[in-house]
Parts: C-alpha cells; sequence; structure tokens
C-alpha cells in the first residue's frame, strides 16, 4: 500500500508565507527584461514575434482557434496554426486584449509571467510531500537553471517552449495533489492542466508526457503508489492527452499535406551535431563579454549549483534511505524520498542521451531526430535536478536552533547568484522595435530578413506547392491597406467577367461572380487539406496550379455566389471528437470519483520536516533575497558579472592571437575544448575582428590534418551568422570539430582561415593570406594547435 500518511495539515485559508517569499526571489529572475528595453534578438524571436501577430490578427476577425496564417509566404498562406502549438500565441493575444499593449510587449509580458510562474509551479510540486524548505530549493534551482532562465527565453526566443516547462511544474503538482488525495476534482484539474500544457509545445510536450507517465509508473514500482491511485494518475494522463487531440491527432494523420521531413534536413537541424558533452554540461556559467557583435551567446551548462545540490540531496537522502532499509526493510523508507529518487534515475536518462556517445543511440531510433537538438533535454534535466535539490530539505531539518536557517539561506543564494553572468544583454543585441503589422512581416519577407513563412525550411510550405511564386503587388497593397483583401487573381480574369466580393477573411472568402462563359478561377491562396470550394452552396473540386499549388476550380457560366472556406478535414472531424469525448469522459469520471472517494481529510499534504522547520524557512528566505540583493549591487557592473571588450580584443578568450586575414579581418584569440583522440571531439571557438566593414561574403574552414588533406574539417558559410561584418566589436565564431574513429597516432594540426569567391571567381582558392603582427607572410591559414595522438 501506498504510504500517504498525513504529517500535518495545511488550511488551504492560511497564507503560506514560503510561498510569497519564493516568489519574491524568483522576481530577480526579471532583471535581463527589465533592465533592458527591447526583447533579446534570439534565433526565433522574429518567428515568434510575427507569428503572435498573425494569430492577434485571426483573434481581431473572429477565428480564435485558426489553422491557416493567410498573411504569410507573401499572402498566399500557411497552416503553421494548423501544425505548431498555439498556447503562447494565444496567451499574448489574451494579453493584448487585457493590457492593451502591442505583440512585442505583450511577449515581454510572457516572460515575465513565465519564469515566476514556473518557480510557483515547482514550490507547489515540491511542498506537496517534502515540505516548504524543499519547495523553496526546488523553485529556485528550477528558474535560475540556466537553461530556463537565460537559453530558451533570450538566446533561443522560444516562447512556446518556455511557457512549456513553465507549466510543467504545475502539471506536476496537479497528479501529486491526484496521488495524495484521490479526489474527483484533483482528477479533473490533471487531466485538464495536462490538456493545456500538451498545447505550449509539440516536442517537449512528448518529452515531458514521457517524463511524467514515467514518473508514476515509478511511483507503482516503489510501493509509493497503490494500483488504484496509479490507475487513477494514468487514466487522468490519457484524458488529458485527449483532451489536446484536437491539435496533436490532425498532426500526425496529416503530416503528409506539408513537408515535415524538412525537420531534418539541414545541417543546423541534424542531431549529430548538438550533443554536449560532460565537462561542458557540468561547467560554470561564463562571464558575458558585451563587446561581441554577433549577440548572445548558447550556453550549455546546467548549473553548478543545481547539479552540486542536486546531488548532496540525491546522496544524504540515499544513504539515510539505506540505513532504513537495514532496520526496517524498503518500506521503512520515507514515501517522499522512495517518490523523488525516480527523478535522480531520469536525469542520469537524459544526460546519458545529451552525451555524444549516445549518438548511435540516436541513429538507431528514427524519432528522436525530430527533437533535433539534445541539449533540448537540459530543460526536463533541469526540472528532475530541481526536485533532487529539494531533498536538501531533509538534512536540514535536522541541524539544531538556527543552523537551518543559516543552512538554508546560502543554498538558495547560490544559484541566483551563479546565474548572474547571465543577467547581462548588451543594447546591440536588443531589438527596440519590431513592425509586426503585415506590411511590416511582408517587407521582411521580401527583403529576406525574416526567412518565408518564417519558418528555416519551409516545413510548413502545403506539399502542392513546388515553386513559390513571387509576390504579387495587387494583394501586398491589399493587405497592406487593410481588410478586406481580394485574393482573387484578377490580373488573369477575362474583360468580360465582374467579380464583386462579398466576404473575406482568415479562413474564408466570398463573391459574386458574373461570366458569359464560365472561367476558371485562381485565388492567391496556397491549396491545403480542408479548403472547399462551393458554387450557390454546391461542392466543387479544386486543383492546386502547378508549379505554385495556388487554389483554381471552375466557374460556370452566368451568375453565382462562390465560397471558399477552410472546413474541418475527416482526420480534424475524429480529432474534434475525441476531444469533446474526453472532455465529457473527464467531467464524469470526476463526479464518479468523487462519489466514491472513503478518504474524507481534503485539505491536507504530506510533508516530512517538522513545524519548527516551517517557521523560520520565510525567515531564511527574506534572508536569501537580501543577500542577493546585495551581490546585484555589487557584482552587476562592468568587470564584475559581464566584461566589454573594446575594438580589437576578446578579454575572455583562453587564447590571445594577432594575425590578420587579407586587409580588414584579424585573429584575435580562440577557445579550445576537447582531446585529440580517436573518436573525439574538439570545440573551438574563433574571435574574429575587423577593422573596417566586410562588404563581401565570407566563408571560413577549421581543418585538422597532419599537414596535408583534412582528416576532419568543419566549412561555413558567413561565420559567426554574418552576411557582413561590421566594426566596433568582435565576431564570436563557433565550431564542433569531430575526429575520425581510426585516427593513427602522430603529429596533428589544426589550421583555421577565411576564402571569399566574389562573383565565384575563385583565384588562387580564394583563401585570405595570413601575415603575423610584423606583417611577415604565414600562408593561406592559420595554425591554431599542434596534437601528439598516441
Amino acid at each position: 500500500m501506498p504510504d500517504n500518511r498525513v504529517v500535518r495539515r495545511f488550511p488551504a485559508r492560511r497564507l503560506d508565507l514560503a510561498l510569497l517569499v519564493t516568489l519574491g526571489l524568483c522576481l530577480f529572475a526579471w532583471w535581463p527584461v527589465l533592465a533592458n528595453a527591447g526583447l533579446p534578438e534570439g534565433h526565433d524571436t522574429l518567428f515568434h514575434l510575427h507569428r503572435a501577430a498573425e494569430m492577434d490578427r485571426s483573434w481581431s476577425h473572429g477565428v480564435l482557434l485558426p489553422h491557416w496564417a493567410e498573411s504569410f509566404y507573401y499572402g498566399y498562406g500557411s497552416p503553421v496554426f494548423h501544425y505548431y502549438a498555439g498556447l503562447s500565441y494565444y496567451a499574448t493575444s489574451l494579453i493584448t486584449r487585457i493590457l492593451g499593449l502591442g505583440t512585442f510587449d505583450s511577449i515581454r509580458v510572457l516572460i515575465l509571467l513565465a519564469l515566476p510562474g514556473a518557480g510557483v509551479g515547482t514550490y507547489l510540486f515540491a511542498r506537496q510531500r517534502m515540505g516548504r524548505t524543499a519547495g523553496m530549493i526546488a523553485a529556485i534551482c528550477y528558474v535560475y537553471s540556466p537553461y530556463m532562465l537565460y537559453r530558451e527565453p533570450y538566446v533561443r526566443g522560444d516562447y512556446p517552449e518556455l511557457l512549456a516547462f513553465a507549466l510543467f511544474p504545475w502539471v506536476m503538482w496537479r497528479f501529486e495533489r491526484l496521488a495524495l488525495a484521490g479526489r474527483g476534482r484533483d482528477f479533473v484539474l490533471a487531466a485538464g492542466v495536462l490538456g493545456v500544457f500538451i498545447l505550449a509545445h509539440n516536442l517537449m510536450a512528448a518529452a515531458l508526457f514521457g517524463l511524467l507517465v514515467s514518473w508514476i509508473v515509478w511511483g507503482r514500482l516503489v510501493g509509493v503508489l497503490d494500483w488504484r491511485r496509479c490507475g487513477l494518475m494514468l487514466g487522468a494522463a490519457a484524458l488529458g492527452l485527449l483532451l489536446a487531440a484536437h491539435f496533436w491527432l490532425p498532426v500526425l494523420l496529416e503530416r503528409d499535406a506539408v513537408h515535415l521531413d524538412r525537420l531534418i534536413g539541414i545541417p543546423s537541424l541534424d542531431y549529430r551535431n548538438s550533443f554536449v558533452p560532460l565537462r561542458q554540461m557540468f561547467g560554470f556559467v561564463p562571464r558575458t563579454d558585451t563587446g561581441a557583435i554577433n549577440g548572445l551567446r548558447a550556453i550549455n551548462t546546467l548549473g553548478v549549483a543545481q547539479w552540486a545540490l542536486a546531488l548532496t540531496g540525491t546522496l544524504t537522502a540515499a544513504i539515510g534511505a539505506g540505513l532504513l532499509a537495514r532496520r526496517g526493510g524498503t518500506r521503512a523508507i520515507p514515501a517522499d524520498v522512495r517518490a523523488m529518487l525516480g527523478f535522480a534515475v531520469a536525469a542520469i536518462v537524459l544526460i546519458a542521451l545529451m552525451l555524444p556517445a549516445a549518438a548511435g543511440l540516436w541513429d538507431a531510433f528514427d524519432p528522436l531526430a525530430y527533437l533535433q537538438f539534445p541539449w533540448r533535454l537540459l530543460g526536463p534535466v533541469a526540472f528532475c535536478l530541481a526536485v533532487l535539490a529539494g531533498l536538501n530539505a531533509r538534512w536540514i531539518a535536522r541541524l539544531p536552533g538556527w543552523g537551518g536557517a543559516a543552512a538554508l539561506v546560502p543554498l538558495l543564494v547560490a544559484p541566483i547568484a551563479l546565474s548572474m553572468p547571465l543577467w547581462t544583454i548588451a543594447e546591440a543585441w536588443r531589438l527596440d522595435a519590431v513592425d509586426t503589422s503585415v506590411a511590416g512581416y511582408h517587407a521582411a519577407e521580401i527583403s529576406g530578413e525574416l526567412p518565408d513563412g518564417t519558418t528555416v525550411t519551409n516545413e510548413f510550405l502545403p506539399a502542392d506547392v513546388y515553386v513559390i511564386p513571387d509576390p504579387t503587388g495587387r494583394l501586398l497593397a491589399d493587405y497592406a491597406d487593410g481588410y478586406p483583401v481580394d485574393k482573387a487573381h484578377r490580373d488573369i480574369l477575362p474583360d468580360e467577367v465582374t467579380l464583386t466580393l462579398l466576404e473575406h477573411g482568415p479562413e474564408r472568402d466570398e463573391w459574386r461572380v458574373e461570366s458569359p462563359d464560365g472561367l476558371t478561377l485562381e485565388v492567391l491562396t496556397f491549396y491545403f487539406a480542408g479548403w472547399t470550394a462551393r458554387i450557390d452552396g454546391e461542392k466543387t473540386p479544386i486543383t492546386p496550379s502547378q508549379p505554385h499549388g495556388l487554389i483554381t476550380f471552375d466557374v460556370p457560366p452566368g451568375t453565382h455566389t462562390v465560397r471558399l472556406m477552410l472546413e474541418r478535414t475527416p482526420a480534424r472531424w475524429l480529432a474534434d471528437g475525441l476531444t469533446w469525448a474526453a472532455l465529457v469522459g473527464t467531467l464524469v469520471a470526476g463526479v464518479v470519483i468523487a462519489r466514491r472517494r472513503r478518504v474524507k481529510r481534503e485539505d491536507t499534504a504530506p510533508v516530512s520536516s517538522p513545524e519548527r522547520v516551517v517557521s523560520w524557512t520565510p525567515l531564511a528566505g527574506l534572508a536569501a533575497a537580501v543577500a542577493v540583493a546585495a551581490l546585484a549591487a555589487i557584482f552587476m557592473h562592468e568587470g564584475g558579472a559581464w566584461v566589454h571588450s573594446p575594438p580589437g580584443e576578446a578579454k575572455l578568450a583562453s587564447y590571445v592571437v594577432d594575425v590578420r586575414l587579407g586587409d580588414s579581418v584579424t585573429l584575435i584569440g580562440y577557445d579550445l575544448d576537447g582531446a585529440a583522440t580517436p573518436g573525439g571531439r574538439l570545440d573551438v571557438t574563433l574571435y574574429w575582428y575587423a577593422s573596417e566593414p566586410v562588404g563581401e561574403d565570407l566563408n571560413s574552414f577549421l581543418h585538422f590534418s597532419t599537414g596535408g588533406p583534412p582528416l576532419a574539417q568543419v566549412d561555413k558559410m558567413n561565420p559567426g551568422d554574418l552576411v557582413t561584418w561590421p566594426t566596433g566589436g568582435f565576431i564570436r565564431d563557433e565550431y564542433v570539430l569531430q575526429l575520425p574513429d581510426a585516427l593513427a597516432p602522430g603529429e596533428y594540426q589544426l589550421r583555421t582561415g577565411l576564402w571569399s569567391c566574389p562573383a565565384g571567381d575563385c583565384p588562387d582558392s580564394g583563401r585570405l593570406m595570413v601575415t603575423d603582427a610584423d606583417g611577415e607572410p604565414l600562408g593561406d591559414s592559420v595554425l591554431l594547435r599542434t596534437f601528439t595522438v598516441r
């Protein structure tokens, strides 16, 4: 039987001071947003800004759950909302209406809500079995994990994934409540919160759903859950999954209607380039150098405070559990320890999946490739480590007097203090404003500032589109002028045809057509499954044009009302039916469970720590907040938490060099991580400086060789992801070089260089000549390091 003994009561009406203090500590995570104007220019920031703006436009025209983004691809449209989870875009549209903000500021608000929201959810989950002290430690470790605090909202600008990680602790909390109390309302809330969570992000919903189910199964295996409670939780998980079926089931059944296979079709999305060595995963957060031109730096660390606290919490709990097991068997081990040690197993598995040694497993299991980046698992690991860090509350509770409070303060301060180098975002790395209007979007799309359709690989481009047509001037002008937009291709209509626009919306069009001889009407909308044409109410076949995939259909002679709508397909009817059935099933199950429940004490939650710990936990949190504020005052300045390299320098480079390539580019330093061993990996960061603007496209290479042809190499178009190199700072240029498995003993060289082929003309291979600081020629490449392989 499960160990669900209630140690003390937490009346619902009692003010939880520890929760309020935890929330206050989480507010330091607002520093990068509130200390700077605008939004950090992350990898996906513009994508999500324009998608959020498009969602808001759909809401403005009465379509609350759109499948179609009509403005994308020069106004020809895209089913991006059909395939990409839209909860974050619903949230920003809601924020826009409640606070009267634009899309840009609504995303800022979303970040401000997500970070402390994640902390509160983690606190509530950890408090259930381990108490308030554990809840505080877990919440702080999670919110200030480098992935959650920095990489998601700023480096990546992936707000949907950030929202998924913010909601997941709430899912775990509601399922834990179901495990402990087994009430009908807990069942309904657990399924409902899970259903909402699944709408946040496709990939992380799948990964974190797997973590949830694994945790439930673990609880049954270690005796924390009996079969009834385990069944309730798995039933709620299944119904929560079905509640979101209206989204994910059409994605699966209609995956061939677009080019989802392109999600893994380019090197930058290849998982083989995104594994994380242990030395990076467990390293300290590096200081920020705001002298870099090309923006925020990706950090692959779990956070030293996070993994150290998780390790001490796990070890002390495991040692105590072992002693108890020797005396009274495994049942003598407290339920909270048995339940939470499952996260140690999960963390080990997830960490192993991120290591380069796991490449064979990724190769063997094809679905893993769609996760794209193994380092994405840093997020789930961060939650596991945060929960394990909460186990430190057990030994803290045993300290005499105020010893527990004295021990808790540094445990709360450490994760926050060690994250301070991530709080600085240089002005040059921020977007102060973005024109998210339709005209602004189309201008960015046409100029190439934004990839077509807010995608990197056109993965949401309808399958019948073989060639994306050029922009149509009249259509762009119509969008710029505002509603209504006439999508009929009038430029090719016969003179004798009269066509009058009656209605237009994001997913519908209606015209009155007068034609003496009939015509083939072409609509400037990409064909996609579900678009249906009706003439005087009767359905008529659609033929996608070749090769552009635009909607075309025949209109007979005479006067007719022609209507075009994006309707449900059989897959969508099935999915919506499952969602409604799941909703009814969840409510019915909740009523049945409520009637059959025998346990009457509803407002209780088991904890392991004595009452005396709870009494001083908020005071320790307040002391930690004062300490963090003091540390921020001391270290949050140039030369403290961050540095600023003047032009021509890279202060944080591990190795300083001074070699010129061509007339205006200098290699000023580099970092090197890894060892030259058979099958090994070298992580190299080069620091380039341009003394004057470089207008031509430059390409780079990194070669590992014995002096002849390279045995391993990486070639880059546009190093540092910059087409042109401005002056005023250095360019950070990162490489992952995988060495061959069959690497014979001997001497090897690591060389780099630049080359250019203006107008396709590559004289002398196009490499820029290298000279040292005195102007002496060094050839056409730079020798970085010589290795001896034994």
